[in-house]
């Protein structure tokens, strides 16, 4: 086995992990920027190696085998390993340069990434920096597959290989239509949101999950003729707005208007907020990057939001 190890390349490494990323021969090729044939002939070079089939080739695409898996996860581990050596020496230098991989949640994303995305790209020209809008359980497994650096998303996760980094504490707003009963309230209350006319977010969004905790209410007793289910929290302003009804929204998704529009409810002391952070893996060794990232972010954002800031809060999961 030790000649085995001695043959591998960190080239050849890549390879794999490409191929298991894409479990396509030709697109695996292109984002390693080699073509189809060398990047077959080095994979098959090191299963032969390896003395192990490590891919499944059939017509209906590319799988690794039971023993390939393994191997690609510590292929895997080991270029986290080979990259971390990199980012040592940069630390050393002082440098904030290479690739930083963002994945944030999509309620997070059109509100947050354009407040601090070109200010950090233009103080580190030397940063590459690549942003993904995912959800949340997306974003946890490749952290752990290290095909993410950071993630930003709601905290917390209660997860061990992971590492969090709490930035904001953002509250839930309402949004009301004009002859809703909510609309005439100052402020609102948990007891007072109702199932009737609640517009929400689709499965799978974790704003969603915290919307309906908080609002803790029945079905309506007459539901509408229809219903919709967006993606969206725009959509959902949009259907209260063109419509009737109601719907919970994060403060930055308002953060121009909170203060101006009626149709924005605060909720009464203890307001219900969502904690946001950064999340990396337990691997992550970057953190004055991460310091960085985190102060960026708050130089953006009113003091109120970020965490531990005066003020009666509740964290709602």
């Amino acid at each position: 086995m030790a000649g085995y190890i001695c043959g591998m390349t960190v080239q050849q490494l890549e390879y794999l992990v490409a191929l298991d990323t894409h479990r396509q021969f030709v697109l695996a090729a292109s984002t390693c920027f080699v073509t189809q044939p060398t990047l077959s002939m080095q994979v098959q070079k090191l299963e032969e190696e390896l003395g192990v089939l490590l891919f499944d080739r059939t017509t209906k695409g590319v799988r690794p085998t039971a023993v390939g898996a393994k191997v690609v996860q510590q292929a895997r581990q080991v270029l986290r390993e080979v990259q971390q050596l990199h980012e040592v020496v940069q630390l050393e230098k002082g440098d904030l340069v290479g690739e930083l991989r963002l994945g944030v949640i999509p309620t997070l994303a059109p509100y947050l990434v354009p407040l601090f995305l070109v200010e950090l790209a233009g103080r580190y020209p030397g940063l590459r920096l690549h942003v993904e809008e995912l959800q949340s359980a997306a974003i946890m497994q490749r952290l752990k597959d290290h095909t993410l650096d950071v993630g930003l998303l709601v905290t917390p996760l209660d997860d061990r290989s992971l590492r969090e980094i709490p930035v904001l504490e953002e509250p839930f707003l309402g949004y009301v239509a004009e002859g809703h009963p909510l609309y005439n309230r100052s402020v609102i209350e948990p007891a007072d949101l109702a199932a009737d006319g609640l517009w929400l977010l689709q499965q799978g969004h974790c704003f969603r999950h915290q919307v309906l905790n908080l609002c803790n209410a029945p079905a309506p007793a007459t539901p509408r003729p229809y219903t919709y289910e967006s993606g969206s929290i725009e959509t959902l302003k949009q259907l209260v707005s063109r419509t009737d009804g109601y719907t919970l929204v994060p403060e930055l998704s308002v953060l121009e208007e909170v203060d101006t529009n009626p149709m924005i409810k605060r909720f009464a002391a203890p307001e219900p907020v969502r904690e946001v952070s950064l999340v990396v893996h337990h691997g992550f060794v970057r953190l004055p990057l991460l310091a960085t990232l985190r102060d960026v972010i708050l130089a953006q954002l009113p003091a109120r939001l970020r965490v531990g800031q005066a003020g009666q809060k509740i964290r709602w999961k």
